[in-house]
This record gives C-alpha cells, sequence and structure tokens, in this order.
C-alpha cells in the first residue's frame, strides 16, 4: 500500500473512533437518570445561594417527601430557618456545635430526637447546643456556598465552640455535579489561578467546552475531583475560623460500602484526609 493510502487508512480509522466516541458519549448523556421534580416543590424549595432547601416551618412524613411507603415511617421537622429542628439547651450551654453535612447528618430515616445532632444535646442534658445546618443530598458545595451568603450565620443563636462536617467518599464527587444529578441548581465551583475555589455559576448550567462530556466520561477526573474537594472544605473550614475565633473543627469522612463503589482507593482518602489537614 502506498504512503497516501496509509495516509488515508489512518485518517478514516482516527475519524470512526471519534464517531464512536461521541456516539458513546451521547448514549451515556441519553441513559443518565431522570429525577422526580420533589426538590422543587413539597418539602424542598430551590433558592440561588445553596440551590435548594428545606420549606420553613415544615412538619411532613418521610414517605410523603420521599413519595414512597416505609414500614416505620418518621416525621421531619424544620424550624423557621429551613433546618431540621434539635431539642433546646440550657439558657448558657457550655458548648454550641455546627453540624454540616448531608443525609446522615439531616437524619434521614430518623425521627427529630434521634438525629445525631440531637442526640448531642439529649446526652450532654442540654449543655451543649446544637444546629443542624445539613440536608440530605448536599455536599462540600453547600457547606461553603451556605457561609458565604450568610446563611448559616444568621440562624447562630449561641457562641460557636465546635463545628463538624461529616462526609462519605462520594462528596468528592458530589462537589463537582457528577454523581449528583438532582442539584442541577447547585453552586459550581471552579479552582482559581491562586488554588482557592471561586463561585461559578450553578451545577446545571451549560458547559460545552468539556470534552469529557462529550465522550461519555465525568466532566472532571478523580485528581480534579480531589483537588476541588480540598479546596472548597479548607476555605469553608477558614471562614468559619474568620467568624468565630477558636472555633474547633472536626472532619468525619466515613465509609457506608467499599472505597471502590465511588471509584477511590484507601491511598486516595489517605492523600485527601493529608491534604486537607495541611491546608486548614
Amino acid at each position: 500500500m502506498t504512503k497516501k493510502g496509509w495516509g488515508l487508512l489512518v485518517v478514516v480509522n482516527l475519524g470512526a473512533a471519534v464517531v464512536a466516541a461521541l456516539a458513546f458519549g451521547a448514549w451515556q448523556r441519553s441513559q443518565a437518570p431522570r429525577y422526580p421534580t420533589d426538590i422543587r416543590e413539597r418539602f424542598y424549595q430551590l433558592v440561588d445561594d445553596v440551590g435548594y432547601i428545606p420549606r420553613v416551618n415544615t412538619r411532613m412524613a418521610r414517605s410523603e417527601v420521599e413519595r414512597r411507603t416505609f414500614a416505620h415511617d418518621v416525621i421531619y421537622t424544620t424550624g423557621p430557618d429551613h433546618f431540621r429542628v434539635t431539642p433546646e439547651a440550657a439558657a448558657n450551654p457550655d458548648g454550641c456545635v455546627l453540624v454540616f453535612g448531608d443525609s446522615f447528618s439531616f437524619g434521614d430515616g430518623v425521627a427529630d430526637e434521634e438525629t445525631y445532632a440531637a442526640q448531642i444535646v439529649r446526652r450532654s442534658q442540654g449543655r451543649v447546643a446544637v444546629h443542624n445546618f445539613a440536608v440530605s443530598g448536599w455536599g462540600p458545595q453547600q457547606f461553603l456556598a451556605g457561609l458565604q451568603s450568610g446563611r448559616f450565620q444568621r440562624s447562630v443563636r449561641c457562641k460557636p465552640t465546635a463545628a463538624v462536617f461529616l462526609m462519605i467518599p462520594s462528596l468528592i464527587w458530589r462537589a463537582a455535579g457528577v454523581t449528583n444529578p438532582w442539584d442541577t441548581n447547585g453552586p459550581r465551583y471552579r479552582l482559581g489561578a491562586d488554588g482557592r475555589p471561586a463561585r461559578d455559576g450553578r451545577l446545571g448550567d451549560p458547559d460545552p467546552y468539556n470534552w469529557r462530556r462529550w465522550i461519555g466520561l465525568p466532566p472532571v477526573g478523580k485528581r480534579e475531583a480531589l483537588q476541588l474537594t480540598t479546596a472548597v472544605i479548607a476555605e469553608a473550614m477558614g471562614e468559619l475560623k474568620r467568624l468565630y475565633p477558636g472555633i474547633r473543627m472536626h472532619l468525619i469522612l466515613y465509609r457506608v460500602a467499599s472505597w471502590n463503589d465511588v471509584g477511590f482507593t484507601v491511598d486516595d482518602l489517605t492523600s485527601f484526609e493529608f491534604e486537607l489537614n495541611q491546608r486548614v
């Protein structure tokens, strides 16, 4: 075969590979799960800063929120600040804890008095006050966005002495919008030239120049997701320290299944914790 023939063969094969990759990407996007619009109504409402949040002063059964039947149903109650209620502490508590996180901290599937935030108040016999600033489906991006907008600060009614952010490994992907298709109105962050996160619209905004999406890959790779999440959490913790000098920060990274279910190894998570510790 002549050089011209070989060249044509290479071009044809490359073209076929590109077409196949684009077709696969289109198929992947078409197979993405379609979630109901519960985030936009009933128990939740859309907001500009954190994307979505429970409605104020609402009492609703879990079965109503999730639109399915449970053998043991429970009631979710929110207060005037949109967040899940916790028991009242003493008038002058010895401590004040701010809890941030997702469904585990919110208390998915348990009654108001059974959430771990409520248990801190009860087990301390009211000597420790707690604000539960967690919402099911949230990620590190809401942790930072709520602080930047002042939403959390406006709800605080005691002098914060400690803050806890609980997270599972998948929240690393969630910060970049990879595993949370329900959060299209959520805050999107990009890393700036200085390595700090900068707000850049919403997670559901068009991203036409992201070539990874076109061939069916997640919008960011594992390394980028780890870097972004580290920066977002570090920024949020830094903001808390600025707002409340002397506050003690705690990150609890817990597993609910194998690390491999979200593509992270033990080494990945160990490195993530080390890098975060270096920045805060």
